[in-house]
């Protein structure tokens, strides 16, 4: 398709990098990055850092060819387009970034003018995967990564605070990182559970083997079992003979993350894999060693998911050999001046200020809130403020982003609804004026029992979904059920995007 050129002519960097749009690049599901016309890069969105290596690493300021290299003699894709001054759409990448992590990439590549001049290049990337090189550019046959070919891996030093709680939790996870034993941990969302097990893994004798974690609730049930445990050629159409993952971690961990979204079936298999350290591939009738060690995620205390029926009671004894309940941000708050240090410290931003200083009042702001989100939620806040602060080096309210007063006076709102007994929003809406007014139905009319308790079950799924902001995971946990369960219900109601 080819795309007129002229349209591009108004569109500059300061059009892409105004404080709106950085915002939502910021929150976006695939990587965004803004060179100048030179080269010089000077955005890249958290996810594009995180997916090539960047989280420790300031972009910000360094030329394209300091971060990315060509593969042999191929001209970075970036600079093409600088060169070309036309869109390169649809563009397989395989690379190599500086600091040796190599990815496959998808990528459109959008030129930048001002007042016809070329003034940058945009770029839209959805990550792949890790890759390996073979011959004239090819991608190579998938092989285990190495620590030197993947993302630097969080470690105990990355636990910031100093709650007793928190501490005999790390000193727990500790003892655990020096044995092979299954680790299950729990906590709310945003508490930093999967530093805890990467932290773990760093300080294992598994540390130069793979770390692999797999999101149990974001692949979809009839896929899971393939990528957990292998295919083997002529299980269905198409497949072929191809290792799970747990051939891939072998002598390394494997973390299975929200593991209670894990269908029950698949979870006995699982428990076999557990007591025998062998996998039998998808259709296939011979078994595999494998010498994996497991650390589970789970987003409520285990003894309630094995109550609510979405944990195999087995399964729980087998995995929470060595248990860590992660304590959540309000049980301690005298770490929160701690963490806003860290977090400026660690922000890409910091190289452009002296030295950053939090005012009374917003500290006094921050150890009042409850912070829902936990420690993600605080670091996304600050990264705002950081943004906000333009010259200044001084943290005010000024700089606070207006989601996080709508947060707190919603969440004041509730807790005195709470304390008076009255029901939470939310969910009025599903008994609110009309919902099942049958009035008008005639004595003969057929309702048939199905239909009613279609539309009372779509209700109350667009309502817990309006609650989460269309979070499936969190409507999933909300409504006590699994999110590929969710998604299915939310496709045969013909939900959509109502909510």
């Amino acid at each position: 398709m080819k795309i007129d050129i002229r349209k591009f002519y108004n569109v500059s960097r300061a059009n892409v990098l105004t404080t709106e749009l950085t915002a939502i690049w910021d929150s976006m599901a695939v990587g965004v990055a803004v060179v100048n016309a030179k080269g010089v890069c000077e955005y890249m969105n958290p996810i594009q850092r995180r997916t090539d290596g960047f989280t420790q690493i300031n972009v910000v300021g360094r030329h394209i060819t300091n971060l990315y290299l060509p593969y042999e003699r191929d001209i970075i894709p970036t600079m093409e387009c600088l060169q070309k001054r036309e869109p390169l759409l649809k563009r397989a990448y395989w690379y190599k970034t500086t600091n040796n992590y190599l990815a496959s990439t998808v990528t459109d590549f959008f030129p930048l003018f001002e007042h016809g001049a070329i003034d940058g290049c945009i770029a839209f990337v959805i990550w792949l995967g890790p890759a390996t090189f073979g011959d004239h550019g090819r991608k190579a046959k998938s092989t285990p990564l190495t620590p030197s070919s993947s993302p630097p891996l969080y470690t105990f030093e990355s636990l910031v605070g100093r709650d007793k709680t928190l501490r005999t939790v790390v000193s727990t996870a500790q003892i655990a990182a020096k044995t092979s034993s299954s680790v299950m941990i729990w906590g709310e969302s945003g508490v930093d559970k999967e530093v805890f097990a990467q932290a773990i893994h760093t300080e294992s004798e598994r540390s130069k083997r793979p770390f692999i974690p797999v999101n149990c609730a974001a692949i979809p049930e009839n896929l899971l079992e393939g990528i957990l445990f292998g295919t083997a050629k002529g299980a269905y159409t198409d497949a072929t003979d191809k290792p799970g993952l747990f051939e891939e971690a072998s002598g390394g961990t494997i973390l299975l993350d929200e593991l209670n979204s894990m269908p029950l079936a698949l979870q006995a298999k699982l428990l076999r894999v557990l007591q025998e350290k062998r996998v039998r591939r998808l259709g296939s009738h011979t078994e595999i060693s494998v010498d994996t060690r497991i650390i589970s995620i789970l987003n409520e205390s285990p003894l309630r998911a094995v109550e609510s029926g979405t944990l195999r009671r087995d399964l729980y004894y087998r995995l929470a050999v060595i248990g860590l309940e992660i304590p959540p941000l309000r049980e301690r708050k005298d770490d929160i001046p701690l963490l806003v240090r860290y977090f400026v410290d660690n922000s890409d931003l910091r190289s452009s200020h002296d030295s950053v200083v939090l005012s009374d009042n917003v500290l006094q702001l921050f150890q009042g809130y409850d912070w829902p989100g936990n420690i993600r939620e605080l670091a996304h806040v600050v990264e705002c403020c950081m943004v906000m602060l333009g010259p200044s080096d001084f943290i005010d309210e000024g700089t606070l982003p207006q989601h996080f007063f709508d947060a707190r006076s919603a969440g004041c709102k509730l807790c005195s609804r709470v304390e008076t007994h009255a029901p939470a929003p939310a969910f009025q809406e599903a008994a609110g004026p009309g919902y099942f007014d049958y009035s008008g139905v005639k004595r003969n009319d057929i309702i048939p029992l199905k239909s009613c308790l279609n539309q009372y079950e779509r209700q109350c799924i667009v309502n817990v979904l309006r609650v989460t902001g269309g979070n499936v995971a969190k409507a999933a946990r909300i409504l006590e059920m699994t999110a590929a369960g969710l998604r299915y219900r939310i496709k045969t109601l013909d939900i959509g995007d109502v909510y």
